[in-house]
């Protein structure tokens, strides 16, 4: 299930850090080679907050309600069914990432207190960084919405960031990739019949491959800007995800382990098809 999230339709992802350069949630100053700390007048701090566009601290607020919208359903056949039978169409289907709604901004995902080999890794040979966000789990929701009602409830998880800052200091190479663990799928109580009825397909179709799911995704420097708001600057970034129905839930360290190479392997791969693509490029001139 892959859901798309844009802010040029006031959707996406929001990174941001407090505008206080003495502030704890102005996040670490980057390490990683080619990284923004490499680019003199550009901040040269790791973002301490992520949250999505529905949760951004922008000033003026967006209104915005979701972090993203369906775009393909393959895979969960029941809940493809029940949408197709009553005419609903796949972008009614919303994502939502983020601290709850009332909450403050800070009760989002962070990184915490913001230590190197707790909350962060990097090394100034290597363009590669990993951070681990969290947050009270009360504060923080993971939800699929139909318009504005909430009819799935995911379990939570910490939300764990791979940013490869590539070959050179431009903004364009660079790649992120962010996953969580396998979590839990519960359906919000109290919903109307249609709602019920939705929320039963996708529990079905989640319960025949597995029971849990899990949250991945990955973008690169394209198509980012950045705001302020309430004290805080702000990246808003795309936010492509992929919903997975997974099987098992191994240890967490584990978990960890086998996510992260399979993150790194896959910027490889994708750093490569784009090197091939640009190698045919300048060759064709």
């Amino acid at each position: 299930m892959e859901f798309q999230g844009l802010p040029s339709q006031n959707e996406g992802f929001v990174a941001f850090y407090n505008q206080n350069a003495d502030a704890l949630d102005r996040g670490h100053t980057l390490v990683p080679l080619n990284s923004r700390a490499d680019i003199p007048g550009v901040p040269d701090n790791a973002p301490y907050y992520g949250t999505g566009r529905q949760g951004s601290p922008e000033v003026p607020s967006t209104n915005a309600t979701r972090t993203a919208s369906l775009v393909n359903n393959s895979g969960f056949s029941n809940f493809n069914s029940y949408l197709t039978d009553n005419g609903t169409e796949f972008s009614d289907i919303g994502f939502a990432f983020g601290q709850k709604e009332g909450q403050d901004f800070t009760k989002t995902w962070n990184l915490g207190a913001d230590v190197i080999g707790e909350n962060w890794f990097a090394e100034p040979d290597s363009p590669i960084e990993e951070r681990i966000y969290s947050a009270n789990s009360n504060d923080v929701e993971l939800g699929l919405y139909n318009g504005t009602t909430k009819i799935i409830d995911f379990g939570y998880s910490d939300y764990y960031a791979v940013v490869d800052y590539g070959p050179t200091t431009s903004f364009q190479d660079d790649i992120e990739s962010n996953f969580t663990d396998p979590i839990t799928v519960n359906k919000v109580p109290n919903l109307s019949s249609f709602n019920q009825g939705l929320a039963d397909a996708f529990v079905k179709d989640v319960s025949a491959a597995g029971n849990r799911v899990q949250i991945v995704n990955s973008f690169d420097g394209d198509d980012l800007f950045q705001r302020s708001g309430n004290g805080f600057d702000m990246f808003i970034l795309p936010f492509p995800l992929e919903l997975r129905v997974v099987r098992a839930v191994p240890e967490k360290s584990l978990t960890w382990a086998l996510l992260m190479f399979g993150v790194l392997a896959a910027i490889s791969r994708r750093k490569k098809v784009s090197n091939q693509v640009e190698s045919k490029r300048f060759l064709s001139k």
